[in-house]
């Protein structure tokens, strides 16, 4: 049975900053591959035209200084040789319309880069999802957990990436500055180092309390993305207009949002300070090398052209600084949300198959065996399922009845190993379920559950979803069709088997209740499985035509084995054992006929429901 998993905890200890520190550096790594994996050409390209970029902006500032020098030079002596000058000029306009086409090929890339990488990284995440058990998905936590990786998945990984390149780029670029200023006087750029470090403390602090302060919010953020979702779908709109519900739920959600705002207002003040503070500090010590340098040059000691280019590479260089450490600062906190995309991609799922299966008997020949089975849902206290016993041959069909909560349900979910049982064993011609592939298994035991998908697509697709690989058979979906009686409904829509269904698209068409569970069982009759269980498929219609139609299911499914639940005692009397469960576990079994002798539980449910039809009747 799948266990809550200690990323699945509600609440999560927040670790300390070291510990962070060390977490962002082991995420680096997977995540550099992940992006690798998406776009590995356009991530070289990307790099190359980074490291390129990086050596311009020197090279600009040593011609500034050779021209400045050479405009000093001409202007010191009789004529002007404007081929020096020309040529200069020339290559500075060059060296300009070079870094302009490489910023435009950064810009392609890098949106390409985003793009692509997106799609993969909601493709890895799907299939995450798809692969993880359903315990997962009636767990709150799992809810905030997928949450949070969807809104860090797709983008903070590039963004990762992004700044490492750019990181990359700003280091070559500042050590070709630090050739230049070293030279000059090194006390000064380490001046500048210093009065920039109070930046990094600032970017990583406000970092980990926005990241902390948004994870807090997921639960609620989930709650009025709900309430949005309730005010704007066809699903809730009758309701919330009959009630007069509109206002109430608006202000609900209004009163999450303006939380959410104040939070992060508040946040955003106290970084304003102290990123004001640290400016003042980072300002004051370029000042401090510029005034050095103007000094420097009025002794003499240095050219004009030297002073353009050393005043312009503290200026850069104290930026750069800046940048180095607002980029590693950016790093820790993408990293704090790629963190979150990871943490979703950990999950594993308990019900899995084995490496060695062994394939579902085709056909059964003894049929299928509980042995002791007990179930406990995670978090539960008391079991659901208690120490049932059962045997069903093949070709044999089984009723389940009793009190909603009785466990029907839960029973034929460990049928088809959506969850594995907490002890006992169920077995199929002596070997366990779990010997079996999880998809042959599913393939062999079909399910039609009273709260069926109903997909907003073609006709086609809602009843051939039952077997893909005959999706684009349409004699057998017509076949299928047929079987469950939805040939009528399909006759009556204009476009036939290709009819969009349901209000999501244009052009679609919508069906009653009863309607769509028609086309539920028409996908149940796809399927090639050996046990066929219906739970409570037949809620939406009226009893003369879920009499007929479960007349017509018998005939259809006289080799296969089944497990019918319904309220409906008309019908569960046609099946050939009725099981009548309570409390979890099984207090009668035999047929109606059996059963009514008894006079025990199920006669007296039997009899309520026949004296309100006869009460209907007088």
């Amino acid at each position: 049975m799948p266990k809550r998993t200690k990323f699945l905890s509600r609440n999560p200890e927040k670790p300390s900053p070291r510990d962070r520190f060390w977490a962002v550096l082991a995420n680096t790594p997977r995540l550099v591959q992940l992006v690798w994996q998406a776009a590995p050409r356009l991530l070289l390209l990307q790099l190359g035209i980074t490291l390129s970029n990086a050596l311009i902006p020197v090279a600009q500032l040593y011609i500034s200084k050779l021209i400045v020098d050479q405009v000093v030079l001409e202007l010191s002596q009789p004529g002007v040789d404007w081929t020096v000058l020309g040529r200069l000029v020339g290559l500075g306009l060059g060296i300009t319309l070079a870094q302009v086409g490489l910023n435009q090929a950064e810009t392609y890339t890098t949106q390409v880069l985003n793009d692509r990488f997106t799609l993969y990284a909601n493709q890895i995440l799907l299939k995450q999802a798809i692969r993880l058990d359903l315990a997962h998905y009636e767990l709150p936590e799992f809810y905030d957990t997928l949450n949070r990786a969807q809104q860090s998945g797709s983008a903070y990984p590039v963004r990762v990436f992004e700044t490492l390149i750019d990181l990359a780029g700003q280091s070559i670029t500042f050590a070709g500055l630090l050739s230049l200023l070293v030279a000059f006087n090194p006390l000064l750029l380490l001046l500048l180092l210093l009065t920039s470090m109070p930046a990094l403390w600032v970017g990583i602090r406000f970092s980990g309390v926005r990241f902390w302060l948004k994870r807090r919010q997921t639960e609620s953020g989930r709650l009025a993305e709900y309430l949005q979702q309730v005010l704007t779908t066809q699903e809730f709109v009758k309701e919330v207009r009959l009630f007069n519900l509109g206002d109430y739920l608006l202000r609900q959600w209004q009163s999450i949002r303006l939380q959410f705002n104040r939070e992060m207002a508040e946040v955003l003040a106290r970084n304003a300070w102290l990123r004001f503070g640290v400016g003042l500090i980072a300002n004051s010590g370029f000042y401090a090398a510029y005034a050095w340098v103007i000094v420097r040059t009025v002794q003499g000691a240095i050219s004009l052209g030297d002073l353009t280019m050393y005043s312009g590479a503290f200026q850069q260089a104290q930026g750069l600084i800046q940048g180095i450490l607002f980029q590693i600062a950016l790093i820790y906190e993408f990293n704090l949300y790629v963190s979150q995309y990871f943490e979703f991609l950990n999950l594993q799922p308990q019900v899995v198959s084995p490496s060695d299966p062994i394939a579902f008997p085709n056909p059964m020949r003894r049929g299928l065996e509980l042995r002791d089975v007990s179930f406990r849902y995670p978090g539960a206290s008391e079991p659901t399922l208690h120490r049932i016993n059962l045997t069903v041959k093949p070709g044999e069909s089984i009723a389940l009845v009793g009190m909603n909560g009785a466990g029907k349900t839960t029973l034929l979910k460990l049928l088809t190993r959506f969850y594995d049982v907490e002890s006992g064993e169920i077995t199929i011609d002596g070997i366990p379920l779990t010997a079996f592939d999880l998809e042959d298994l599913r393939r062999n035991v079909g399910v039609v559950f009273q709260d069926f998908s109903r997909y907003h697509l073609s006709v086609q697709d809602n009843i051939g979803f039952g077997d893909l690989r005959h999706r684009d058979d349409l004699d057998q979906i017509e076949r299928a069709a047929q079987n469950a009686g939805a040939t009528g409904v399909i006759a009556d829509l204009e476009r036939g088997y290709e009819t969009i269904l349901g209000k999501t698209f244009s052009d679609s068409a919508e069906l009653s209740g009863g309607q769509w569970q028609k086309l539920g069982l028409a996908r149940a009759f796809m399927t090639p499985a050996q046990v066929l269980i219906l739970d409570e498929p037949t809620a939406a219609l009226d009893a003369i035509a879920e009499y007929d139609l479960f007349q017509r299911f018998r005939q259809l499914t006289q080799d296969k084995m089944t497990f019918l639940v319904s309220h409906r005692f008309s019908t569960v009397r046609m099946a050939d054992r009725i099981v009548v469960l309570e409390h979890g576990q099984i207090a009668e079994l035999g047929s109606h006929a059996e059963l009514m002798e008894m006079g025990g539980k199920y006669a007296q449910m039997f009899r309520l429901q026949a004296s309100s039809y006869a009460g209907v009747a007088e």
